[in-house]
């Protein structure tokens, strides 16, 4: 039953992450100014972190210190289509190896630990 409902989870996770992504695209792209298509997708930005909290904060300040970085060179990056694939792929990525890898390798080490101290 387990290995049904984590692909459901997987599934249904990585749908999730598509819409945010398609809304980003597709839905900001409507709107009629630079100012509104920036909040926009901003805010597409948000729901991918919600989705991928807490190690999607992370990827967040590493986004926003390359960003600066840039900033500072004196290249401008927000408007970038590939900075949008990469912000997206970047939060799949982190929230993928955060909910299941890590997630599940945590609970088998706490199971693992918990029952070598009850024989004992």
């Amino acid at each position: 039953m387990w290995p049904k409902v984590t692909s459901a989870l997987k599934v249904s996770w990585f749908l999730a992450c598509l819409a945010a992504l398609a809304w980003g695209i597709f839905g900001c792209e409507r709107e009629v100014n630079t100012i509104l298509r920036g909040e926009c997708a901003l805010l597409a930005g948000y729901v991918l972190a919600l989705l991928n909290l807490p190690l999607s904060i992370v990827w967040w300040l590493l986004l926003s210190a390359a960003s600066y970085a840039f900033y500072l060179a004196g290249i401008e990056i927000g408007e970038s289509p590939a900075f949008g694939a990469v912000v997206w792929l970047g939060f799949v990525v982190v929230g993928y190896l955060q909910w299941f890898k890590l997630v599940p390798w945590l609970i088998a080490k706490w199971r693992s630990r918990r029952a070598a101290r009850l024989q004992t």
